[in-house]
């Protein structure tokens, strides 16, 4: 049986062993008992490296890689297999895989034999025996972690592949095989070596590329021309020489050149975020076509920054989330800016609601701020002309008027404002406020995940928010409504925050670059909402029912006669010049006091001045009031060295003005005693 010209006689002890096992090998793979896990427990266990984003209707938006250690693509049925890849695969690794039952005997036995004679070992490993080694590593691996080829470590291989056998379907093995087995590098799987070499998936396969994933099992880390020489064996040995030539050519292009980046880039900046564990699958509340629609517009806007979000208005849904033009780019939408002015319309409504002024209120303002003039004249303005055209004096007026109930608002939001307005937001914040004026002035939580409750929280009332809504709304070159809300911010004329909504959705945007950017961001935002509503159109939204209109005229005519939006009980016909509005005199908004003289005058006093004082006015200083309550007379206080905040209030509690500012005094222990500790010794 063992008689072989090739080799010489073996021992007669060596050729009893080999005989032996040879014999017993069959019977005693029979009887294994290795505990071999369930092909739905390894199919459920295997995970890939990376977590993929989808949109709200199962679209892959954004690919992360999670585990570093592998690389690794989702698990591939049979069934999704190329044909040629498994007709290739078991020409090259086990040709009678269909016809043994874990072990090929006769394959173990010449490899036991040229084993026994030669130095350069030949393996006999049936794809089952290599499957048993990858599900347990140490039937892959000696001690020293090279590969196990020693006839103990073979027979173990053995045994597990026959217990392998009588748990598995062939075409489990088969599936499992292919899912599991290490191709070049960290790359695991048939999934992940298709994308990496040839950009494909494992049913596109053809017959050059199968030839070649089918060697690579064999060496995954050989040289691109060893690839090449064994594909084109493996070749000949199917009977397929035509295709020899382009394997080679795969070989030599796509070896060494591999394709590791994500397979989808929709929305890579939101999976970053988000996408946190191997092989999860999120669904997120995006929209794919939204998401093509504003990634397109933003990187339209040509080189330089820039960052986009789409809320939904009925559901406060993150329908787009554009971080930058390209992935590689740092996530805008998420950094903290400056909302500049962009929360005036916030203390506008709050003044509205709460009747302080109407749309037709007259604000005054400095005309130096309109025409080249004295700095002292004055004009007058509307509230609307105020809001839009962004003018500072007015609006100062009216952050005056909403005092506390501003930041107390905006809380509602989970935003920390002061009373100037200013706060630093994220897109997804900023959008989420303006998605509340569009909403009846109801303020619910964004959200980029379904599920969860988000409680309705009331920013402003109906009625305030659609008057505000209404001064904001755009018009054409004839003056003409149009049916979306639109401001813009621009600190400089390299950089600009616009934020508007429709009936339907809200869209922010910035954007940084070269100049002209701020006329390119206004595009790029109506081209985002005009493309959202290609299909339905954009309508105005109707008033609440608290809301009338009424013609307004102007007494003297500063504004031409129009119809005005009005809190119902609030709506006038004529508009006069009102009173000039109660201000601070002294100390001047950002002032700095010089009170170093305090060191040798015990007595030395600042007074806090005011003109136009209503009955009843009275001083506050950093929240605590100061003085004897009469306001109309000035007030004097001990300084402290420090920065601090003047209040002028009404007698029933409303901030008329604020200014704050600053002393210089000498620092001891006496003089800087709290306000409240220095009575005014006059």
């Amino acid at each position: 049986m063992f008689s072989n010209p090739d080799f010489p006689a073996l021992p007669a002890r060596l050729r009893r062993l080999a005989l032996a096992l040879l014999i017993v090998g069959p019977l005693a793979a029979a009887h294994a008992t290795q505990p071999i896990p369930a092909f739905a427990e390894v199919k459920a266990g295997t995970a890939p490296s990376v977590a993929v984003l989808l949109a709200r209707d199962g679209t892959p938006l954004a690919e992360r890689r999670v585990n570093p250690r592998v690389r690794r693509l989702e698990w591939v049925g049979l069934p999704h297999l190329s044909p040629a890849l498994k007709e290739a695969l078991l020409a090259a690794e086990d040709k009678r895989f269909f016809e043994h039952s874990g072990v090929d005997w006769r394959a173990f036995a010449g490899s036991l034999w040229h084993n026994l004679w030669y130095d350069r070992k030949r393996g006999a490993s049936t794809l089952s025996m290599q499957l048993a080694g990858l599900l347990d590593p140490e039937l892959a691996l000696g001690r020293d972690g090279t590969p196990r080829r020693s006839i103990g470590q073979k027979w173990d291989q053995a045994l597990a592949a026959q217990a392998l056998e009588a748990r598995w379907t062939k075409e489990q093995i088969l599936e499992a095989y292919l899912n599991l087995a290490p191709f070049r590098g960290d790359l695991q799987g048939v999934h992940a070596a298709s994308r990496a070499f040839f950009g494909k998936t494992p049913a596109e396969l053809g017959r050059p590329e199968a030839l070649v994933l089918a060697v690579l099992l064999r060496g995954p880390n050989a040289k691109a021309d060893v690839v090449a020489r064994r594909a084109c064996v493996l070749a000949e040995r199917i009977g397929s020489p035509s295709a020899c030539g382009p394997a080679q050519r795969l070989a030599d292009a796509t070896l060494d050149r591999q394709h590791l980046g994500p397979r989808w880039e929709l929305a890579p900046h939101l999976g970053r975020q988000l996408l946190q564990q191997p092989g999860e699958r999120l669904v997120t509340t995006l929209d794919a076509d939204v998401q093509r629609l504003t990634l397109a517009a933003v990187r339209r806007l040509g080189p330089g920054d820039a960052a986009a979000v789409v809320l939904d208005n009925a559901s406060a849904d993150v329908l787009a989330y554009v971080g930058a033009p390209d992935a590689a780019q740092a996530d805008q939408a998420a950094i903290l800016r400056s909302s500049g002015t962009l929360l005036l319309p916030f203390a506008y409504g709050i003044a509205v609601e709460r009747r302080q002024i109407t749309a037709a209120t007259l604000l005054d303002d400095a005309l130096s701020n309109h025409a080249p003039t004295a700095p002292d004249e004055r004009i007058w303005v509307s509230a609307r002309r105020a809001l839009v055209e962004n003018l500072a004096e007015p609006a100062a007026s009216v952050l005056r008027l909403a005092g506390d109930q501003l930041p107390e608002r905006l809380r509602l939001a989970d935003l920390e404002v002061g009373r100037s307005g200013q706060a630093d937001l994220g897109l997804i914040a900023l959008a989420g406020l303006y998605r509340s004026l569009g909403s009846g002035g109801q303020w619910q939580a964004p959200r980029s995940v379904p599920g969860g409750e988000r409680p309705a929280r009331r920013l402003l009332k109906p009625e305030a928010g659609f008057i505000v809504g209404d001064i904001l709304t755009e018009a054409d070159t004839e003056g003409v409504p149009q049916p979306f809300v639109i401001r813009q911010f621009v600190p400089d004329g390299r950089e600009t925050l616009v934020a508007g909504f429709s009936d339907r959705y809200t869209v922010v945007l910035w954007s940084a670059g070269a100049r002209g950017v701020p006329a390119q961001a206004n595009a790029a935002w109506h081209e985002i909402l005009r493309g959202l509503h290609r299909s339905q159109p954009a309508s105005r939204p109707a008033p609440p029912p608290g809301v009338v209109s009424s013609l307004v005229v102007f007494e003297p005519p500063v504004e031409s006669p129009r119809k005005e939006w009005f809190i119902r009980g609030t709506e006038v016909e004529r508009v006069a010049l009102p009173r000039s509005l109660p201000r601070i005199a002294y100390p001047a908004a950002g002032m700095l006091v010089d009170a170093m003289a305090l060191a040798g005058d015990p007595a030395y006093r600042i007074h806090f001045e005011g003109i136009r004082l209503p009955p009843g006015a009275w001083w506050r200083l950093n929240g605590d009031k100061v003085g004897n309550g009469n306001g109309t007379r000035g007030v004097g206080w001990r300084p402290v060295a420090g920065r601090h905040v003047l209040d002028l209030m009404a007698a029933d509690g409303q901030v008329l003005d604020s200014v704050t500012f600053a002393v210089r005094a000498p620092l001891d222990s006496e003089l800087s005693k709290p306000a409240e500790q220095q009575p005014d010794r006059q």
